[in-house]
């Protein structure tokens, strides 16, 4: 999702950008890796900007109920990242050292998802993890 996708979701939904919410906006913009809320006060920290650990847990929440973030759930806490809106996609979590693969949305949730609006519900977000083990954790190997 692209900065101004967050804004017109921002707004449309009726949120103000705060400077705090801005700053974790840049945070989640400039990194390529999934954040924890933890991770994401350090990187904060790291840039001066004085903001409580409650606070960037409360906008991470709202970012994902609004649609513009998505949370992954692993063993040591949740991690979160970006919703890109075209690409339609699950995880594959291992439960030894939490790897997480992206894996394309298959033909199952494309049906799920269109019987959940012949049902009448407008879809906002979906999250589907598997979780199981990784080749290098399967074989007690130390590479993960």
């Amino acid at each position: 999702m692209s900065r101004q996708q967050l804004l017109t979701r921002l707004k449309t939904k009726g949120y103000k950008l705060t400077q705090q919410r801005q700053q974790i906006l840049e945070i989640l913009l400039t990194t390529t890796s999934r954040l924890s809320a933890l991770e994401v006060h350090r990187l904060l920290q790291k840039r001066q900007v004085k903001i409580s650990l409650d606070t960037v847990y409360r906008n991470l929440r709202l970012l994902v109920e609004i649609g513009a973030l998505q949370q992954i759930s692993l063993q040591s806490g949740a991690v979160y990242e970006l919703v890109q809106q075209d690409q339609l996609h699950s995880h594959v979590i291992c439960v030894d050292c939490e790897k997480v693969v992206c894996i394309p949305a298959g033909p199952a949730l494309q049906n799920s998802m269109e019987l959940a609006g012949a049902a009448g519900f407008t879809i906002l977000s979906h999250n589907m993890e598997i979780y199981g083990r990784c080749s290098g954790c399967s074989n007690n190997n130390s590479d993960c």
